[in-house]
């Protein structure tokens, strides 16, 4: 095999590593890796490249992670607050179908549905404040 030329800085000192992210992705400004996927990194400058296909491998990479990052916050949230995907679904806004189909990887969520079910996993507060019949304090 030709050895490959960093397109950054020329050099020739190219090896094949794992990678895991930040990558952006559709309107995802970060998607971080579940499981890394080969690419070629310049061990001179660090630069990143792929090859051809290469973008195709990056979709699939991190569609897969974020479905796996939506069930682990689902399943966290339901666990934790003792509810219903239908209630769930009720507090981020969507139809308890569209929920059961992000939970089982049948749709990728956007970027706002991710994060507001990220903050509802991680925050127990959260789940109280989202609650259609909460009040706002002034």
């Amino acid at each position: 095999m030709k050895n490959k030329r960093c397109g950054n800085c020329g050099s020739f000192e190219v090896k094949d590593k794992p990678y895991s992210g930040p990558y952006p992705w559709k309107d995802f400004p970060q998607v971080f890796l579940v499981k890394p996927i080969s690419v070629f990194q310049c061990e001179i400058c660090g630069e990143t490249m792929g090859g051809p296909g290469d973008g195709k491998r990056f979709d699939e990479a991190a569609v897969e992670s974020i479905a796996t990052q939506i069930r682990l916050f689902i399943d966290r949230i339901i666990e934790r607050e003792h509810c219903t995907q239908t209630d769930l679904a009720q507090r981020v806004g969507i139809t308890p179908q569209y929920l059961s189909s992000l939970k089982c990887g049948a749709n990728t969520p956007g970027f706002q549905t991710f994060n507001f079910l990220k903050v509802l996993a991680v925050d127990e507060r959260a789940f109280k404040l989202a609650s259609p019949s909460a009040k706002l304090i002034a």
